[in-house]
């Protein structure tokens, strides 16, 4: 008795060890399989060994081009195969602290969760894998320091990029680059730097996010919005909405894009296929606003001192030039309507808006030939206006 279970706890390991080394993940072949989707992206990438630990693949090595050394990356609970694709839980990369002719970069608390690598075989492939041959749930950079001799130039925390996949395939992004700050005083050019002194702004500090979507089966892709916000400057809000960018669109542009590669001389079947591309999109709307907070006034008061003029006679001298610099256009309507939107701003700088809002989709052969043939109707087949201080805060 003492023999046979003897015998069948030997065999129950071996079994327990031979199933562990079955089921490892193949290393090498993730390893090159990275390397060539990195390579695809006109990058180059390079490591000395491929290890597995387990579930964990550790890339011995890793650098991404000549100067950029990443040392050893751990691949945590790694699942695939090159046909199908590859899964990796999460990757953290390590500090960086490079210094280089008076220049230093501290980049720290790199992450990324939900990483996922395209497979060889693409007819099961998720819409999100058609943008690019990497997909990840989330990234985060905690903290990126950049300084020139000693002093820091620029600062940024807390970034995060998240994607999320819906049941119908749909893809929402959703990015914060966190908060910034840059020293505009350290370029090369004294005047440049004295001319940012005289503004007011050696230091500016602010914000960006934004938040974008993208419906592969009815093609609509919309930024809302993308927001940059500086203190005491002001704030850039852009929004827009497309309709034609459906998964065929993106197969069709993914196979341009390797035939551009692979045949950059063919440039005139190039331009034939890019039209082709173009004409199945249609622009559904676009907004750009800015929300002045005091950089207008700033730059008003630098040039009219600089033009020995007083605010007011600078602001009337830019006007004037308005009807000329819009007159191409041949619409005098338009022409008079943006004129008094932009007057009414440099006089009482609050808000300035360009808002495209058509009742239906427009394409975007239609509005290529109407600003080729006829400019003159581009305002109304866009429904485009200028307003002025109609959205200040």
């Amino acid at each position: 008795m003492r023999a046979t279970t003897g015998i069948s706890a030997a065999a129950t390991a071996v079994l327990l060890l031979s199933s562990t080394s079955a089921f490892a993940v193949d290393a090498q072949a993730f390893g090159e399989r990275l390397k060539t989707l990195v390579q695809n992206g006109e990058h180059s990438m390079s490591y000395s060994s491929a290890e597995a630990d387990g579930e964990n693949v550790i890339l011995k090595d890793v650098s991404f081009g000549e100067d950029s050394d990443v040392g050893d990356l751990t691949f945590e609970n790694v699942a695939g195969s090159t046909p199908e694709g590859w899964t990796v839980e999460r990757l953290a990369f390590p500090e960086l602290d490079q210094t280089e002719d008076g220049k230093r970069a501290q980049i720290s608390d790199v992450s990324i969760e939900g990483l996922m690598l395209a497979g060889t075989d693409t007819a099961n492939a998720p819409a999100a894998m058609k943008l690019s041959s990497f997909f990840f749930d989330k990234a985060t950079i905690g903290s990126i320091n950049l300084a020139r001799d000693g002093k820091t130039v620029f600062e940024l925390s807390d970034a995060s990029m998240e994607n999320e996949v819906g049941d119908s395939g749909s893809l929402a992004t959703e990015v914060n680059v966190g908060a910034f700050t840059a020293d505009l005083t350290t370029g090369d050019s004294p005047e440049a730097t004295q001319a940012i002194r005289d503004v007011g702004y050696e230091t500016i500090s602010g914000s960006l996010n934004g938040s974008a979507n993208w419906e592969p089966e009815s093609g609509l892709l919309e930024l809302d919005p993308f927001l940059l916000s500086v203190e005491d400057a002001g704030e850039l809000s852009f929004t827009y909405a497309i309709s034609g960018y459906t998964t065929a669109f993106a197969d069709s542009l993914s196979q341009l894009q390797e035939q551009m590669a692979s045949n950059p001389d063919n440039q005139q079947a190039t331009g034939m296929a890019v039209m082709g591309l173009i004409s199945q999109l249609s622009l559904n709307s676009a907004d750009i606003t800015f929300t002045d907070e005091s950089l207008t006034g700033k730059l008003l008061d630098y040039y009219a001192k600089e033009n020995g003029q007083s605010r007011e006679e600078l602001v009337q001298n830019l006007t004037a030039m308005l009807p000329a610099v819009l007159g191409y256009l041949q619409n005098p309507q338009f022409q008079e309507k943006v004129t008094g939107a932009v007057t009414t701003f440099l006089n009482d700088p609050q808000a300035l808006s360009i808002t495209i809002a058509p009742e239906n989709p427009i394409a975007a052969t239609q509005i290529m030939g109407a600003a080729m043939g006829a400019p003159q109707t581009l305002p109304k087949v866009l429904s485009l206006t200028v307003d002025a201080n109609a959205d200040a805060k």
